[in-house]
């Protein structure tokens, strides 16, 4: 995420993205002269991103190709490459064996609670209308106190539905932690299989979030898009399950 860089780091990120297919030929002193930073902010920016360093984040620029589409400039066609990325990797990332484990906690569920904060919602919202066509009792909240207080109300036989595009969101993880203790099972959705939310997960589903997005604003706006093809993944793996 932009807001855990520092002024000169996330200037360099915006630097690596507008000249993003400039990075295979440019070496890390050429890409800090050209950001005006030093070769240690360099490594640091992209550590934050998720690589060993300058090194691994240039070869794995180098093995990404652009989607060969017509019209597009070439600023658009990277876009257009990252969110391939997150779709085939998340759809790549899915394990039947979890989705199948994922159905049977649904199922025997007698009450779903979903916690899910920010643009997460809007996924979570998707995903209460559907289970609720299937006439499970579902609830969902996303203020930090509620899921608190919520949870403590759970036990045995209900299903706590957490959705993290980090797995790292402290108030989630509160909420989590509680519902686990009232001996609640916890069913996630995350980007990231070692996170503290999946530490604490019965079953998780693990998707795929792009290192190489870019987030101008000091919000998290960050794509919702593997979040959204676990649980369309979930839901219809629920409905075969149904039938």
């Amino acid at each position: 995420m932009m807001t855990n860089l520092t002024n000169a780091e996330r200037a360099t990120w915006e630097m690596i993205q507008e000249n993003y297919e400039a990075i295979p030929k440019l070496s890390i002193s050429e890409l800090a002269n050209l950001a005006h930073v030093s070769l240690s902010t360099v490594n640091r920016t992209v550590r934050k991103k998720g690589f060993a360093g300058y090194s691994e984040f240039r070869y794995s620029v180098r093995k990404k190709e652009l989607p060969k589409i017509s019209g597009f400039s070439t600023e658009v066609l990277g876009a257009i490459a990252k969110n391939e990325e997150e779709l085939l990797q998340t759809i790549y990332n899915i394990s039947a064996v979890e989705v199948e484990k994922a159905v049977k906690l649904l199922d025997e569920a007698k009450d779903i609670v979903i916690f899910a904060q920010g643009l997460t919602v809007n996924v979570a919202n998707e995903l209460m209308k559907k289970l609720q066509l299937f006439h499970k009792q579902v609830n969902l909240y996303d203020d930090p106190k509620q899921m608190a207080y919520y949870a403590k109300f759970l036990n045995e036989g209900e299903l706590i539905l957490a959705l993290s595009l980090s797995g790292e969101n402290p108030e989630i993880n509160l909420a989590v932690k509680i519902g686990e203790q009232h001996k609640a099972k916890v069913l996630s959705l995350t980007t990231d299989a070692e996170s503290e939310l999946t530490k604490h997960s019965d079953v998780s589903l693990i998707g795929y979030k792009s290192k190489l997005e870019v987030n101008y604003f000091e919000l998290d706006v960050h794509s919702r898009l593997p979040l959204f093809i676990l649980e369309r993944v979930l839901v219809d793996a629920y409905s075969i399950y149904q039938k």
